[in-house]
């Protein structure tokens, strides 16, 4: 049996979705494929990595194995045994470009074994599981974003998600006379990932320090009682689920011009109050921010390197390319990449 997991891309809610905030992403239409068979043993075998792992027990071996052994794993806490299969993965989806190909694959994993074994496990369930691999076995704090955006995605549609409640509402995503791109930076600076984790730490504090549960009890004059850094952090928190809001609002009435404005002032809290971008996506947004026809653009994902999506006017974005590729190649001796991209239904099979 072979199934299909999309990546995705957030318009905007930037590490809102782990402190019950508001998100706005879509299902991109680049994939991580996956096929499941029963065998003797547990086979992983990659064509990305060109690699074959073969165990007799699932087991913890720090690479990219983790993302499908942690999921079985939280079938087995569930009560589900998943016997020796063969999984063979194969993806068009960039690695490190900030489309969370982590998740496509946890969600492919959840999917097809709960198919293929007649688990047949509701989807949020497989939301859950997939998250779950990703805090819990391979250890990365994330929010449930990622996971349920590869899953319930829809073409044609951005999902607006309350990660408190999860409820959702599909947005229309018309994008007539206007397209969205990726610029891949090529970089992802060594803090990425213990910086994410420090982010949410202190988020951590700031509710602690103000005897909340949750950033959605918080009020703006309740800053002042935080520390500079903590007080920053959680503006941003605030600031950025408003945006979420005005964007959608902006989504279903068409107007690209506002949405684009709230993507550049997204980036700008990103870069001064959470202090997640980096050097390399702020050049890529500051040179787009000066074009006629780029309505938008700030970093996406974790941060500190990772892309930047790109809101304009159609056409536009092709127009600029080599003028871009040459001034970042000049100032950073990197190649950046581009990524036209479209919205696509969620995990299925193929």
């Amino acid at each position: 049996m072979k199934v299909k997991a999309p990546g995705r891309i957030n318009i905007i809610g930037e590490h809102t979705d782990y402190n019950d905030g508001y998100v706005l992403p879509f299902a991109v239409n680049r994939f991580v494929f996956l096929s499941i068979e029963r065998s003797e043993k547990y086979l992983f075998c990659s064509e990305t990595m060109n690699e074959t792992v073969e165990m007799d027990e699932p087991k913890k071996l720090n690479s990219w194995t983790d993302y499908i052994v942690g999921v079985m794993k939280s079938f087995e806490k569930r009560g589900y045994h998943v016997p020796p299969v063969r999984i063979e993965v194969s993806s068009n989806l960039p690695v490190g470009a900030g489309l969370s190909s982590s998740a496509a694959i946890e969600v492919a994993s959840a999917f097809a074994i709960s198919e293929y074994f007649g688990f047949n496990l509701p989807k949020l369930e497989l939301v859950k599981i997939a998250r779950e691999a990703e805090v819990e076995f391979v250890g990365v704090r994330c929010g449930i974003m990622d996971q349920f955006t590869s899953t319930f995605g829809k073409k044609d549609h951005a999902i607006f998600l309350d990660t408190m409640t999860l409820e959702y509402e599909y947005v229309p995503l018309k994008l007539e006379g206007y397209e969205i791109d990726l610029v891949d930076s090529n970089v992802k600076h060594e803090l990425s990932s213990s910086e994410y984790n420090k982010r949410r730490r202190e988020c951590e504090e700031i509710l602690k320090i103000l005897g909340k549960k949750s950033f959605r009890e918080i009020r703006e004059e309740e800053l002042s009682k935080l520390p500079d850094t903590l007080r920053k952090r959680a503006q941003h928190v605030l600031e950025e689920n408003k945006r979420v809001l005005e964007s959608v609002e902006a989504l279903k009435k068409g107007d690209f011009e506002t949405l684009g404005k709230l993507l550049f002032a997204s980036h700008e809290s990103l870069r001064d109050l959470y202090e997640v971008s980096c050097e390399e996506t702020d050049f890529i947004v500051d040179f787009l921010r000066e074009k006629d026809g780029i309505l938008g653009a700030r970093m996406v994902g974790g941060g500190f390197g990772g892309s930047v999506i790109v809101l304009s006017k159609k056409g536009v974005f092709e127009s600029l390319k080599e003028e871009l590729f040459e001034a970042y190649k000049e100032q950073f001796g990197i190649e950046p990449s581009f990524l036209q991209i479209e919205s696509t239904d969620g995990v299925q099979r193929v």
